[in-house]
Order: C-alpha cells, then sequence, then structure tokens
C-alpha cells in the first residue's frame, strides 16, 4: 500500500530560516514522535509512505519526503497533482482538511488535540477519554505507538525523578515540583518553556529540587528516560493552548518511558487512567505529603514488568497494523 502521511506542518525559524520540525523530531514534538513511529511500523509491514508537512525529515527506503509540500495549501496542491497513493492519513489537527478545505481521497485522521475536531471525516481517537471529550461517539481508538528497541531499557535506575515535555500549567510541572520536595529527591524538568512567568513561579518555589535541563533530544533525551527511577506526568484540568480544558489526549511520554523501564506517576486526568494501569501509579487525590508521595514511590512496578508490558500494549507493528485495517475500510468506501 502507498500511504500519504500528513505531520502537523510547524516552521522552525529558530532552527535556521526556512526550517521546519522534523519527522522524528530535533528535539520537542509529541505528534512528530507519533507520525515517525506510525511511519517506521508501516514501512516494517513493507508498504511505502510519502511524508508531508515535515521538509527536512530523514529520507529512507520505502519513505519519500515530500520537502516541496510544507504549509496547508502546499501540501493540498501536491495531493491534488499527485495521485500515486491509496490513502491520505492526516494528522494536521485540521489545519490541512477541515471542514472548509474537504478531501476528495480516501482518507482518515488521527486527532492529537483536546476538544472538538474539524476534519471532515474518518476521525481516529487515541483513548476513550479523548473520545468522549470531543463527543466522538462510536469513532476508533487507537493508542500511540512505540518502537521499544528504540529506547534504553535500563534496569539499575539513578535517584531522580523526571518531567519530561512543555513547561506549563496544565502540564503539572509545579505539581511535578511539590511531588519531588514531599519525597526528597531532585526533579529533572526536560522541554521547552513559552510561558517564562510560570517557569519564574516554579524557580521561586522550588528553587533547590530542580535541574533545569531545557529542550532534549537524541541521546541526552534515551539517557533521562531510561535513567529515571520514575516519569512524573501530572496533567491538569486547566485551560490548555486550544481554549479547551486540558484532557491528556494520548501521552506520547508514558509510552515512551514504559519503553525505557520506567514506571509513571501521574494524574487522573484524561487518558491517563486507561494507559498507566499495569506501568505506575495513578494519584486519585493531589496532596503534597510525605506519606501519600512515598507511597506511590515504593509501589511502583518494577522496569522488566513495565517494559513487558510496553511491548504488548504499544508495539508500533500491531499499532500499524490495526490501522491498515481502517486504512481497507477507508479505500472501500466507509465513512464514520
Amino acid at each position: 500500500m502507498r500511504i500519504a502521511m500528513i505531520n502537523v506542518p510547524i516552521p522552525a525559524p529558530w532552527l535556521g530560516e526556512g526550517s521546519w520540525i522534523t519527522v522524528p523530531p530535533q528535539g520537542y514534538g509529541g505528534i512528530q514522535w507519533v507520525v515517525a513511529t506510525l511511519i517506521e511500523g508501516m514501512l516494517d509491514l513493507g508498504h511505502q509512505v510519502v511524508l508531508l508537512g515535515a521538509p527536512g525529515s530523514t529520507e529512507r527506503r520505502g519513505l519519500n519526503v515530500i520537502n516541496e509540500a510544507g504549509t496547508p495549501r502546499e501540501i493540498r496542491q501536491w495531493l491534488g497533482a499527485n495521485a500515486s497513493f491509496d490513502i491520505v492519513h492526516d494528522h494536521s489537527n485540521g489545519d490541512v482538511f477541515n471542514r472548509e478545505n474537504a478531501t476528495p481521497f480516501p482518507y482518515l485522521a488521527t486527532y492529537h488535540l483536546t476538544g472538538i475536531p474539524t476534519m471532515p471525516k474518518n476521525v481516529v481517537y487515541l483513548s476513550h477519554a479523548q473520545r468522549k471529550a470531543a463527543g466522538g461517539g462510536s469513532a476508533p481508538i487507537i493508542p500511540i505507538p512505540v518502537v521499544t528497541a528504540h529506547y534504553r531499557n535500563t534496569l539499575e535506575k539513578d535517584d531522580y525523578l523526571l518531567f519530561l515535555g512543555r513547561v506549563s500549567p496544565w502540564k503539572g510541572a509545579l505539581e511535578s515540583a511539590k511531588f519531588a520536595k514531599a519525597v526528597g529527591l531532585t526533579l529533572r524538568i526536560a522541554g521547552p518553556t513559552w510561558d517564562d512567568e510560570y517557569r519564574r513561579q516554579v524557580q521561586s518555589e522550588y528553587p533547590s529540587k530542580i535541574e533545569w535541563r531545557g529542550e532534549v533530544g537524541g541521546a541526552d533525551r534515551l539517557q533521562l528516560l531510561g535513567h529515571a527511577r520514575a516519569l512524573l506526568v501530572l496533567s491538569q484540568s486547566l485551560p490548555g493552548p486550544w481554549g479547551h480544558r486540558w484532557v491528556e489526549a494520548g501521552s506520547t511520554v508514558v509510552s515512551e518511558a514504559a519503553a525505557s523501564g520506567t514506571p509513571v506517576i501521574a494524574s487522573d486526568n484524561g487518558c491517563l487512567p486507561e494507559i498507566v494501569p499495569g506501568i505506575g501509579v495513578i494519584l486519585e487525590e493531589q496532596v503534597w505529603e510525605f506519606g501519600v508521595c512515598n507511597r506511590a514511590l515504593v509501589t511502583l512496578p518494577s522496569p522488566v514488568a513495565v517494559a513487558d508490558i510496553a511491548r504488548e500494549r504499544w508495539c508500533h507493528l500491531k499499532i500499524a497494523r490495526r490501522y491498515l485495517d481502517l486504512y481497507v475500510r477507508a479505500i472501500g468506501g466507509a465513512r464514520w
């Protein structure tokens, strides 16, 4: 099968004029990691992929990067002029195809955000919580994939906790600092900060327990994930970046931590109660006292158990096959 995979197109001028966030991303980029992993699954299963919306990405056998198709308009133009594909798989969250710009092609779209999608048809959700918040009815749910072989499954963990993601109120960086202080451990915060006031608040309230790592990628990212005692994903039900209360949709970092044998301590926001059991602990009450927090820490599953579940739950080949079943339905004219 020949698949046209649309990445969410995001220019990256901080990386140089004309640069884009690539697939996989140079640093931060949860959606780009999902797209990269799904592409790898399709290639491993013998299919061909053309990638749009991520100029500068690395080509490989079976993957063709369309560098002239970066903006939504350029992507639509390229698809209109090139019909040599069987299915369009859209990850742009309505940037490329929406109710105003419908698509005549066999099509489905994975929704990565919070709120109601604007894609024209055949939406796939990442979790039951995301689908419920979007009013998605009985639309398909397929979780985020992970290539477990790419991660460092480290059995001996170091004595630090990790926050990996966008440093923002709805992602729970401040709550992660509160947890770390309660149990007396260092918190390493790795990710971009676009809210300087919020970062100053976290720094001023917890100056001695935080190591700021900034945006990380490559080997540094794998090292942080693999050696952390636990990953903290304390998402908060607060107004998010798209005008809706934040519902954790799929949480790429949870599957990545699990692939690294690193257990997760999470809030009960969005998809987290669906995907964390077995690989970590849900904090049903956010009380930043030693007894409550330490109980979560000492009851975490072992790195071996976590990695075993990651292979079973998020294997990129299994996830790719589930999408292939939907591709066949869409090509046959199904609409949901």
